[in-house]
């Protein structure tokens, strides 16, 4: 197994499916509108549960520990899983039973242009970078050169709403759905990162910690640049309703998930969408006392609230 492998084989939570069970129920409820006030112009939940109709995108969708897909798969006519991880894709539909279900696609693809193949090319590039260079290596060159190949990364990157006409086309969707995926957009680059910037420290720097923030910040420049035109593009190819679920912390705010929080709240002030939001507590990692709470915004576009 790659080091890279290793790297990604850490974001695997043991017991996710398991302690997220009312996070996930709580979450496809907001889903499924259960038990809203049909005078808000939405459908009550037993009306879907009923009836196969419709079409659903659920983004960043792995192994849908946080989205029940079997209820899901009971509402919806057409279902289509998205995410860069298609092992974890199958994972979901082995687990709800959904292999020969008619309607269910699975899309592992990049939603942000950068696929985990160039990824994983960003760390062996680095890695290799000091491999060749060793205890030459200073905390300037280090920084330098892993912001020059983070560069390289971004020309990769989607850069407008036409460059996701291929995998979000315009009207495709009724419903979409993004829980916890602007805050996994660059993790796994990140901490890929993290692992070698440790390295340096112990093998090369006598101990002393590289400082992050140079990195840091250019991420942050990413999303506030990528994470609008992402919006957008949901935004376009739903036709009725988009539903995001964010990490919610305005004192510590949460990489990606804050700058989808603002861009939504922005939209909703200058018209357009119908805006509802409500929180919920997600036990991230139990074992480690990890937990978030979550936003959850509730997009209903005007032009098809009626």
């Amino acid at each position: 197994m790659s080091v890279f492998q290793s790297i990604k084989n850490e974001f695997r939570i043991p017991g996710a499916f398991e302690s997220w069970s009312f996070y996930r129920k709580s979450l496809t409820d907001i889903v499924l509108c259960v038990e809203k006030n049909p005078e808000e112009g939405y459908p009550k939940g037993n009306d879907l549960d009923n009836k196969r109709s419709g079409s659903i995108a659920i983004l960043g969708a792995g192994p849908c520990n946080d989205i029940d897909l079997g209820r899901i798969s009971r509402s919806f006519k057409s279902i289509d899983l998205f995410d860069v991880d298609g092992d974890g894709l199958g994972i979901a539909v082995r687990r709800y039973g959904l292999e020969r279900t008619s309607g269910v696609d699975l899309k592992a693809v990049s939603l942000t242009g950068i696929t985990e193949e160039a990824t994983e090319s960003f760390f062996n590039r680095l890695y290799m970078y000091l491999v060749e260079n060793g205890r030459t290596v200073t905390e300037e060159d280090f920084i330098n050169r892993s912001i020059s190949e983070l560069r390289l990364l971004e020309q990769k990157l989607y850069k407008s709403v036409n460059d996701f006409s291929e995998i979000l086309p315009k009207g495709k969707y009724d419903l979409i759905v993004a829980a916890g995926l602007h805050s996994q957009l660059w993790s796994i680059l990140s901490y890929s990162w993290h692992v070698l910037a440790g390295n340096v420290s112990e093998q090369i720097l006598g101990g002393r910690p590289i400082d992050p923030e140079p990195f840091h910040d250019h991420i942050k420049e990413l999303d506030d640049a990528f994470v609008p035109v992402l919006n957008e593009a949901i935004l376009e190819s739903a036709k009725q309703r988009v539903v995001f679920a964010s990490e919610y912390d305005p004192q510590n705010p949460v990489e990606g998930a804050w700058q989808c929080i603002k861009d939504v709240r922005e939209r909703y002030t200058s018209g357009g969408i119908r805006l509802m939001e409500t929180t919920l507590r997600w036990p991230f990692f139990p074992e480690q006392n990890k937990e978030y709470t979550m936003l959850v915004q509730d997009i209903t576009k005007i032009s098809s609230y009626t």
